[in-house]
C-alpha cells in the first residue's frame, strides 16, 4: 500500500480524534485549517506500516505559514487524523523532515 496515495484517496472524508482536536485548539488551529493545508500539499516524513493499530504515518504540511506535523492513518474510506504538533528545530533538522540524532 502506498500511504501517500491512500491519504489522497480519503481526503474527502477526514475525521479527527478528540486528541487531535485538543492539540489543534492548543495551537490556535482548527480541524479545517489542518485539512485544508493537507489538501493543498504535504510531504511524507515517516511511514509506520507495522503500527499495531494499523498503518499510519507522519506528514509535514504548512498551516498559516507554520510547519505542522500530522500523524494520520487511512481507515476504510476515512482518513483519521490521530494527532498534530508544531515541530521544533531542537528535534528536527531544518525543513522538519529529518529527526535530529540524540547527542
Amino acid at each position: 500500500m502506498n500511504i501517500v496515495d491512500e491519504i489522497k484517496r480519503r481526503m474527502h472524508n477526514v475525521r479527527h480524534t478528540l486528541h487531535a482536536l485538543q492539540r489543534e485548539a492548543e495551537e490556535g488551529l482548527t480541524a479545517d485549517d489542518v485539512c485544508d493545508s493537507v489538501r493543498c500539499g504535504f510531504e511524507l516524513v515517516e511511514d509506520y506500516p507495522n503500527d499495531p493499530r494499523g498503518h499510519s504515518c507522519l506528514i509535514l504540511t504548512w498551516v498559516k505559514g507554520m510547519p505542522v506535523h500530522v500523524v494520520c492513518a487511512p481507515h476504510e474510506d476515512t482518513l483519521l487524523v490521530i494527532t498534530m504538533y508544531i515541530p521544533t528545530v531542537g528535534e528536527w533538522v531544518e525543513g522538519f523532515k529529518i529527526r535530529r540524532k540524540p547527542e
